[in-house]
């Protein structure tokens, strides 16, 4: 058994050798509660930079010498809890290692044909439920609506885009690069894709692409993006501000007091969103996505990267916008 510890501190940018490959600690006998969980499937999130920082996020650190957090797909080799049995497709987190010992209090029961079990750490998962509920809480979006996601190409935006569209609204979408531009416009259906690394800047292109403004904004990105979007709203627009992933690795930025002088500006209706804090509507929301993904309404988009190994690259790479859509691990090891 095989697994990522934090090796050393990171700078400013995370890099693979800030990890190291090192023995599990999994072979040990299992507590009373506990189970025993071979992973098939890792989750690469963007939040769990912010885990490596010297202030807690979510109340939680990883210090150097510990196993990279991080969710899992597995199935179940050995349990002593109650509802769990060996052979089992479990959700949890399983930490970056080949098998994990988890408290069997915090694995979720998963069923379905192989080929979904990684889209429930994606579109099925809480990427999928966060663009759902996001909209929701935003107030829903309709066919008067002219909706800006950023982070279109990624694991939220990308199922924010069709959902968007599933009800009729005009959506632009913010992304970088021409393959995931293409993307977007061609698999997706965004109304009008925006490549940020195209010379000009985002309020230019977005006066271009919604001369009469934008009636909502969701975001992942932060930053220079959110105040560009902010910029955009019309008077007494909506923003949902979802994740900040380009502030992550840089540097504080005078961003976000320009962004609150428009908030004022336009009084503009702008929430703050965490998935978490709607877990009572998890069991629905992940009903109607499978119901969605059933009927080929929703397109899963994934990165896949094979091999424990590769979960450090897969990070760094998600946090530089080099990857596409959830991305994820095939434990082959």
């Amino acid at each position: 058994m095989k697994a990522i510890v934090l090796a050393r501190s990171p700078g400013q940018h995370l890099r693979p050798d800030d990890f190291e490959l090192s023995a599990s600690d999994a072979t040990r006998q299992l507590q009373e509660g506990e189970a025993r969980v071979r992973v098939r499937w890792l989750s690469i999130d963007p939040y769990q930079r912010g885990l490596l920082h010297e202030t807690p996020m979510f109340g939680r650190r990883v210090l150097v010498g510990d196993i990279m957090a991080g969710r899992g797909v597995g199935e179940v080799v050995e349990s002593r809890c109650t509802h769990l049995a060996p052979g089992d497709l479990v959700l949890g987190e399983t930490g970056w290692s080949t098998e994990s010992i988890v408290d069997g209090a915090k694995l979720a029961r998963i069923e379905g044909p192989d080929e979904f079990l990684p889209h429930h750490l994606g579109i099925l998962g809480v990427p999928g439920m966060t663009a759902l509920l996001g909209l929701d809480a935003m107030g829903g979006v309709g066919a008067h609506d002219v909706l800006l996601v950023s982070s279109a190409a990624g694991a939220v935006g990308s199922t924010v885009v069709q959902l968007a569209k599933m009800q009729g609204a005009t959506v632009i979408g913010l992304t970088s690069g021409p393959a995931k531009k293409r993307l977007v416009k061609e698999e997706l259906k965004a109304d009008v894709v925006i490549d940020r690394l195209q010379g000009r800047s985002v309020a230019d292109a977005l006066l271009e692409a919604a001369p009469s403004g934008l009636s909502c904004f969701f975001d992942n990105v932060g930053e220079e993006t959110l105040v560009a979007g902010l910029e955009a709203l019309r008077p007494r627009g909506r923003a949902l501000l979802c994740g900040y992933i380009a502030g992550y690795e840089a540097p504080v930025q005078q961003a976000p007091h320009e962004a609150l002088r428009i908030v004022m500006r336009q009084r503009l209706q702008v929430s703050g969103f965490g998935v978490h804090d709607h877990a009572d509507r998890f069991g629905e929301a992940r009903k109607m996505l499978v119901d969605f993904l059933g009927a080929g309404r929703l397109q899963p988009v994934q990165s896949v990267v094979r091999g424990l190994h590769s979960a450090p690259g897969a990070l760094c790479d998600l946090l530089a916008g080099r990857a596409a859509g959830k991305v994820i691990v095939q434990i082959t090891d």
